[in-house]
C-alpha cells in the first residue's frame, strides 16, 4: 500500500524566494506567516501531504483490461488524496507523531490500495460510478467522484458496523 502514496515534495520549488510578501498561506487548516523562513514551513506542509497519482501494472479493474488510469484517473486520483487526508486528520484525534504518524498513515493509505479489497481503491471508485452510469476508463467529474466517495464511505461505515456487531454477538 505504501507504494500508493506519494510525497509532493519533488515537486516543490528549491528557492527561499518562493513564498510572497505579505502574504499568508494556508495548506489543509495550516496558516504559515509570510516570512523569510515560511518556504521552509510550506514545504513541511506540503511534504506532510499525501498523494495520489496515475498508477500502471495494478490488477484489471473487474470487466475490464485497464490496468492503468493513465489518462483518465486525476480526478478519482484528487477525491482519494482528498479523503485520504481526511481519514488521517481525523484518525490523529488531537495528536500523534513519530511511529504512530507512521502507522496511521500506512493504515490510511491501505484504503487506496489499488485492489478491489481496498475501499476506496479505483477499483470500487470506478465499479460504483459504473453502477451510476459513469463508464470505466473515461474521466469523472468533481460532482461524481464526490458521489462515489461518499457512497463508498456509506458502505465502508456499514461494513464496519457490521463487523462491530458481528464482535458483539460472538463475546
Amino acid at each position: 500500500a505504501r507504494e500508493a502514496s506519494y510525497r509532493l515534495a519533488r515537486f516543490l520549488p528549491e528557492s527561499s524566494d518562493a513564498v510572497q510578501p505579505d502574504s499568508p498561506i494556508h495548506i489543509l487548516g495550516t496558516v504559515v506567516e509570510a516570512s523569510a523562513e515560511a518556504t521552509a514551513e510550506v514545504q513541511a506542509c506540503v511534504r506532510a501531504c499525501l498523494w495520489f497519482t496515475y498508477r500502471q501494472h495494478f490488477e484489471p479493474i473487474p470487466g475490464t483490461v485497464f490496468t492503468s488510469d493513465a489518462g483518465w484517473g486525476c480526478m478519482m486520483r484528487s477525491g482519494q488524496m482528498i479523503l485520504a487526508q481526511a481519514l488521517l486528520r481525523l484518525s490523529a484525534g488531537g495528536g500523534g507523531a513519530g511511529a504512530s504518524l507512521e502507522r496511521r498513515e500506512a493504515a490510511t493509505v491501505a484504503l487506496f490500495a489499488d485492489c478491489l479489497a481496498a475501499p476506496y481503491s479505483l477499483h470500487r471508485i470506478t465499479l460504483e460510478g459504473q453502477a451510476q452510469g459513469l463508464p470505466v476508463g473515461r474521466w469523472m467529474g468533481p460532482a461524481s467522484i464526490a458521489q462515489v466517495l461518499v457512497r463508498l464511505a456509506d458502505r465502508a461505515r456499514e461494513a464496519a458496523a457490521g463487523e462491530g456487531a458481528a464482535a458483539g454477538d460472538a463475546a
